[in-house]
């Protein structure tokens, strides 16, 4: 029998408790309470609610003191909701096991919602002078700030407090809390040098920092040195760099340019042959500022790549060297010139810009023509054109001809009349600008004959034969005791004869070599001839 009253009670149990759940849940179940004993009702009577509030509280009003209940499963007879939905509420007597509901209301929560912060992470943002920041606004709806800007980040270079203000389609707004940006005003540094910033190669310039207010972290850029006095020994811009120690902005300071003078390469414009002394003539550009004090002349000896110190030029000199020791006649020559500074230190690639004088050689030809041969002038680069240049009996020079710089030779085929001379010379290629107009670069000059390789003769009459092997006879105009000589084209004196002038005078040539050479009367006149 006490089981049977057990499960009894068990099912009573059963029916109070279910409907309550059940109406928890929403789910309907129990009667309704037709009697109206608790009048539910919603505060509000809207069926729809719309609000800018983050927030909105419902609640529910009764007769009596029912246990309420929401569909969404929460209880009491007051909530707060945030969100957007549909909220209905339930009350359940469970005396009478009826239930009472209110109206159903549409909630939709329209966020206006603004944050601002700074990506320094703090507030207040603290910032060097001549820096920046940037803000942010964390926003549902567009945003404006009070500074007039309506995007989502700033840059904030200026102190001042900022805030933002959000506004959604709905017209629902909400206001940041003020920002505040402070901006700490950056000290200055001062260093000064306590020697001349312009010095020679392995010298040294003082630099002394002489501020004294409060910093840290002190180093000289770019040396990290943090010493407050420093020895530079290369060029460069030099400064310092140092931590307030009140606000931490750094701090930098003066600069100084120091300047290292190497000694300079001053490579040679060119060489010439001075038309006034007839000697090699070497021209340069005088470089300013470089401290230089004078310059030292280097000519090649007779051994390759060897060179001898020939003299030295000071800058009063303008850039030229004369050497007089050598005849540009005999054979190239090979310079160059390397500057020496205050310090005395030299640049030793200076001989790599070395230069290499036009040499010219001549020859008469069999028939008659002046056969010109030259070597290649070295120093400038690329060489285009070289230019003949020819004066007949002591007239003015004139070009006859030009050539492409690959050509080392020519020859004039129908020279005129009298004493020529000729030189080679390359106009307008300097290798560098010497100031003036443009300079022209001149080889060694070559004459043929001293009257010319043309005949003319007073008490010589003919020579034949002529060409001839191993003697000429000579013919004179008058008789009588002559002077006769035997010379080359250039001048010079191979064979001095004596001869009594007959009609017909054999005298003998078996002894000279082949060439082209002048019978003299030692009266100004002369016949030439081939030797065979």
């Amino acid at each position: 029998m006490r089981y049977i009253l057990s499960a009894i009670s068990a099912l009573a149990l059963f029916f109070l408790v279910t409907p309550t759940a059940n109406a928890q849940m929403g789910l309907g179940l129990g009667f309704p309470c037709y009697n109206n004993q608790y009048k539910l009702e919603l505060t509000t009577t809207k069926s729809k609610i719309n609000t800018c509030s983050d927030t909105i509280q419902l609640s529910v009003s009764s007769t009596g003191n029912p246990q309420v209940y929401w569909t969404d499963g929460y209880s009491g007879s007051s909530r707060v909701v945030s969100s957007n939905g549909v909220f209905q509420a339930y009350a359940y007597d469970s005396a009478f096991n009826c239930v009472d509901t209110t109206a159903s209301v549409a909630v939709t929560v329209n966020d206006a919602y603004v944050n601002i912060y700074s990506f320094a992470g703090t507030n207040p943002t603290k910032l060097c002078e001549g820096s920046s920041v940037t803000l942010y606004a964390y926003s549902t709806a567009p945003v404006k700030w009070n500074t007039g800007d309506s995007t989502n980040t700033i840059l904030v270079t200026k102190g001042g407090k900022y805030r933002a203000i959000s506004t959604s389609i709905n017209g629902c707004s909400d206001t940041s809390e003020f920002l505040e940006v402070i901006v700490n005003k950056v000290k200055s540094l001062t260093i000064k040098a306590n020697s001349d910033t312009i010095i020679c190669l392995g010298d040294t310039v003082e630099l002394e920092l002489t501020t004294q207010y409060g910093y840290n972290g002190m180093y000289w850029n770019p040396y990290y040195n943090t010493s407050r006095i420093v020895k530079i020994v290369a060029p460069g811009t030099i400064n310092v760099f140092a931590l307030d120690s009140a606000t931490s902005c750094g701090i930098k300071s003066n600069s100084i340019q120091v300047k290292v003078l190497a000694p300079s390469v001053e490579p040679l414009c060119m060489v010439t042959v001075d038309s006034a002394t007839g000697r090699n003539k070497l021209i340069w550009k005088v470089t300013p500022n470089q401290r230089t004090a004078y310059y030292n002349i280097y000519r090649e000896s007779n051994f390759a790549g060897e060179f001898d110190l020939i003299g030295d030029a000071d800058l009063t000199n303008a850039g030229t060297f004369l050497d007089t020791q050598v005849n540009p006649k005999q054979r190239p020559f090979t310079y160059y010139i390397e500057a020496i500074d205050s310090c005395n230190n030299s640049e030793a690639m200076s001989r790599y810009y070395a230069h290499t004088t036009l040499h010219l050689t001549a020859n008469l030809g069999v028939n008659g023509e002046n056969n010109l041969n030259w070597s290649d002038y070295v120093g400038i680069y690329p060489l285009n054109t070289y230019i003949i240049y020819r004066s007949n009996n002591s007239g003015k020079f004139t070009a006859i001809a030009s050539v492409a710089a690959t050509v080392k030779s020519f020859s004039d085929l129908n020279p005129p009349s009298g004493k020529n001379r000729y030189y080679i010379g390359i106009k307008g290629q300097t290798a560098c600008d010497t100031g003036g107009s443009k300079l022209s670069i001149n080889s060694n000059m070559v004459a043929f004959g001293i009257l010319g390789v043309t005949d003319r003769a007073t008490a010589l009459g003919s020579i034949a034969p002529n060409p001839c092997v191993d003697f000429l006879d000579v013919r004179f105009v008058q008789g009588g005791k002559q002077m006769l000589q035997i010379c080359d084209l250039q001048g010079k004196v191979l064979k001095r004869l004596d001869v009594s002038a007959s009609e017909n005078t054999r005298i003998s040539v078996a002894d000279l070599s082949a060439g082209v050479y002048l019978l003299c009367d030692g009266k100004g006149g002369a016949l030439k001839f081939v030797k065979q």
